[in-house]
């Protein structure tokens, strides 16, 4: 077989891969052939060598060969791998100082006192209150029914009787709207003092 043969039979071989990674091949081709006719070689023993090359372990070639029938690249110069793309490195996690254990204890012993004398009794008052109120709004909305009661028990009935229980029925229902806000507003605030109590104890040592 002659380059000229040899070359169309690569051409037809070479015909399904990308146009740019076959012209790269042929031209590789022609240059063993121009090397080997300065070497004094004859187009014969170019094409035997170009058919049968010598092995060479670790020999990386381009992936794009690996469907050549001829099984790697008809030249001996192995083709470096692509680049891989960069990727930045996962972020570590941030040092953490050494936590401050006199601050942390002096800090916790000054809320235990601020709670125990200040903090503590104040909320508790507050829920009393807001359990008052609880109590009146319901006693007063259950008015009619302790008239209802009281009238089958004893059979005295009165208009006065039931005006009254219509008009304790509509204080409770204010009580009842009263404790609603009431209840709210105490629950922010119990919720916002056991925050700053966390915040001040934690401290920027444990951020």
């Amino acid at each position: 077989m002659n380059k000229m043969e040899f070359m169309d039979k690569m051409n037809r071989d070479l015909a399904p891969l990308p146009e740019h990674e076959r012209n790269e091949l042929l031209a590789r081709c022609e240059e063993c052939f121009r090397i080997g006719q300065e070497q004094g070689k004859t187009e014969e023993e170019i094409v035997a060598e170009l058919d049968s090359p010598s092995p060479q372990p670790e020999t990386r070639y381009e992936p794009a060969y690996a469907g050549s029938p001829y099984g790697g690249a008809p030249y001996n110069n192995p083709v470096p791998p692509p680049p891989q793309a960069w990727s930045a490195p996962a972020p570590g996690r941030p040092h953490e100082p050494d936590r401050d254990v006199p601050r942390f204890l002096g800090v916790g012993i000054l809320l235990l006192f601020l709670n125990l004398l200040l903090a503590i009794p104040v909320f508790a008052a507050l829920i009393a209150a807001f359990v008052s109120v609880c109590i009146a709004a319901l006693s007063t909305m259950l008015a009619p029914l302790a008239l209802v009661a009281e009238t089958s028990l004893y059979g005295e009935f009165t208009n006065a009787k039931l005006m009254m229980s219509l008009g304790m029925t509509g204080i409770g229902m204010i009580l009842a709207d009263v404790a609603f806000l009431f209840g709210k507003g105490l629950f922010r605030a119990i919720r916002a003092y056991a925050g700053w109590n966390y915040k001040t104890l934690k401290g920027r040592t444990y951020r």
